[in-house]
């Protein structure tokens, strides 16, 4: 990968300035600048007010961020958005939200607040991210791009519908049969032999091997 800033050590952190008042911003400018910041990650958790309604997009504000650190020589590091979805979005979609392994449906709160297998989460992340690339790829100050953030961090595990039924697509990709996954996971132990993958279900066991499959298709996705 080509270096960002070629002959140069990328200096900086995360820089949320939608988060307090613009006329803040001119200070953050002088005092990254006295630091010797050169790239910061922006964007991060802003998909809110990009996108405030079902498709209505609003980029005035990150423009001017963009500008602002263009103006003085410091580069973005800029992010999808994608890691907080909208408060619509979980009112909307209540399918995207996460199911623990108790089988309670999570609500809107916190961040990283989806199921990563939901088809309404993986189609408006898409769609904000293009608008993202189209409206930026050739902004001066871009440098890098930040995707999503810290994965599986706050939500690492869903146990939906969605997810039951990527995992057990998974373990049949792997293992082609099940006699072989029976096999793997010596199943005959306590009677839990699998005779359809539909038995099979991601939050139904306490067994290492079961958990270990589940986290390593987690990481895969």
């Amino acid at each position: 990968m080509r270096h960002p800033l070629p002959g140069h050590i990328l200096y900086g952190g995360d820089y949320n300035p939608e988060q307090w008042s613009e006329d803040v911003w001119l200070e953050d400018m002088r005092l990254m600048k006295l630091a010797r910041v050169n790239m910061v990650s922006i964007n991060i958790f802003s998909w809110t007010l990009l996108e405030p309604k079902p498709g209505h997009y609003h980029f005035e504000q990150l423009d001017r961020i963009m500008d602002l650190l263009h103006e003085h020589g410091i580069s973005a590091d800029l992010a999808t958005a994608t890691a907080s979805p909208p408060t619509w979005m979980s009112r909307l979609y209540p399918s995207m939200l996460p199911v623990t392994r108790e089988g309670v449906r999570m609500s809107h709160g916190s961040r990283q607040h989806y199921c990563p297998n939901s088809p309404d989460f993986r189609r408006k992340s898409a769609e904000l991210v293009q608008r993202l690339a189209e409206r930026y790829a050739r902004h001066p100050a871009l440098k890098m791009w930040h995707l999503n953030n810290e994965y599986g961090c706050h939500t690492g595990q869903c146990y939906c519908d969605n997810c039951a039924e990527a995992f057990r697509g998974w373990l049949q990709e792997r293992y082609k049969s099940l006699e072989a996954v029976n096999t793997s996971w010596g199943t005959n132990f306590w009677s839990q032999r699998y005779y359809e993958w539909e038995d099979i279900l991601p939050h139904a066991s306490v067994r290492p091997r079961i958990i270990l499959a589940r986290r390593s298709i987690t990481g895969d996705l």
